[in-house]
């Protein structure tokens, strides 16, 4: 009777401690963004927050969507895993980086009314500005 005891306790806390790491997300900066998407483009976007995580290149930390439909806010989060680690680059060189990118992948839902950001979560961690359409249609036409 003790060992069945033992063995359900121990399976509750296990159980425990993996709902807690599963269910745990974090909650994104405040932004004065305010927008909507069609219905179809928000139920695919909405898919996004239902992703697993991502490793990025180089390890130490992994990648998530956070899609807000009241706002109709998508942030792709990274995020560093040990606290002594730092991120150490320049938002502007980030920006500079990843919006061209981000403004050819998801061209569809920006131009329907989306915001995007990056969000660099952790130590030095930092938050982009908000792409948008008509950001996008700027950077498209200087390259």
């Amino acid at each position: 009777m003790k060992m069945n005891l033992r063995l359900l306790v121990a399976a509750a806390a296990i159980t425990t401690v993996l709902s807690g790491c599963a269910t745990q997300k974090l909650t994104p900066p405040a932004t004065d963004f305010v927008s909507t998407v069609p219905e179809a483009y928000e139920v695919e976007l909405l898919k996004l927050n239902n992703e697993p995580s991502q490793a990025f290149p180089g390890g130490g930390g992994n990648m998530t969507f956070q899609y807000t439909p009241e706002n109709a806010l998508l942030t792709v989060v990274f995020q560093l895993q040990n606290s002594r680690r730092f991120w150490d680059f320049d938002r502007r060189a980030v920006e500079k980086d990843l919006f061209p990118r981000a403004c050819e992948n998801f061209a569809d839902p920006l131009a329907a009314g989306m915001g995007l950001r990056y969000w660099y979560a952790g130590h030095g961690g930092y938050v982009t500005q908000v792409l948008t359409d008509e950001k996008c249609q700027a950077i498209l036409n200087k390259s």
